[in-house]
């Protein structure tokens, strides 16, 4: 059976939503995972949608699996 297409416009709100939870700022989390403040903020308004390196940096950083932090874009 066939994985269904993953929703790519999900991704703008997993990082502002687990970021808010988490209480970070842009400037925190850009020194917390290792990722550019710009990236960070480029995903935040949908102009850029990451690679891997960058959604396992989030997925480390807020303490939990990628599955976990991305499992609502498969859905």
């Amino acid at each position: 059976m066939p994985l269904p297409e993953p929703d790519l416009t999900r991704l703008r709100a997993v990082l502002n939503e687990r970021r808010h939870a988490a209480g970070f700022t842009f400037e925190q989390l850009a020194e917390a995972s290792g990722i550019s403040r710009q990236t960070l903020l480029n995903i935040s308004s949908g102009k850029y949608n990451g690679d891997l390196r960058t959604w396992l940096k989030l997925s480390r950083t807020f303490g939990v699996s990628i599955d976990e932090l991305l499992g609502d874009v498969w859905r």
